[in-house]
């Protein structure tokens, strides 16, 4: 009982513990892509369909190459889908890609991660966004505690 008691308390501090900045979600945009390689971080380096291209912002020169992501959807942005969010609308994905210029969105997603939380049919959709940081523990067979953060 007290192993678990601890257990707990661990997976909450993970959780929860960050640095004095505090982080929130973010909202932009977000649309899809089909073309994955090459890559603005990884060349033709493959690292599956859950990834995602950067808006400037985020991909701050290069330093967002590797990073998760959390997207969820909110909402659509036109009238010919306007309710394009399916299930839970949030979607995981790494960062391997400078959006190209004239991007519209915050986040250009895989068609795949695109897929996985709204309608392709929409195009273009309002999200919400936030750094997902893993975390890899071994202690006590903690594995997959994770935090997120917005950047």
């Amino acid at each position: 009982m007290a192993t678990s008691s601890f257990l707990s308390f661990i997976s909450r501090w993970l959780t929860f513990s960050s640095s004095s900045k505090a982080y929130v979600q973010v909202d932009g945009l977000a649309s899809y892509y089909t073309a994955h390689t090459p890559s603005a971080c990884y060349g033709y380096e493959d690292h599956g369909v859950m990834i995602a291209a950067a808006s400037e912002a985020i991909f701050n020169n290069g330093a967002a190459c590797g990073q998760y992501y959390q997207v969820t959807c909110k909402s659509g942005t036109n009238a010919g889908t306007p309710f394009p969010c399916w299930g839970s609308g949030a979607v995981v994905v790494k960062i391997v890609d400078r959006c190209p210029d004239g991007c519209r969105s915050t986040i250009d997603l895989s068609q795949e991660a695109f897929a996985s939380i709204a309608d392709p049919n929409s195009g273009v959709i309002n999200i919400s966004y936030q750094q997902h940081i893993f975390f890899d523990c071994i202690f006590h067979g903690l594995k997959d505690a994770s935090r997120i953060r917005s950047s």
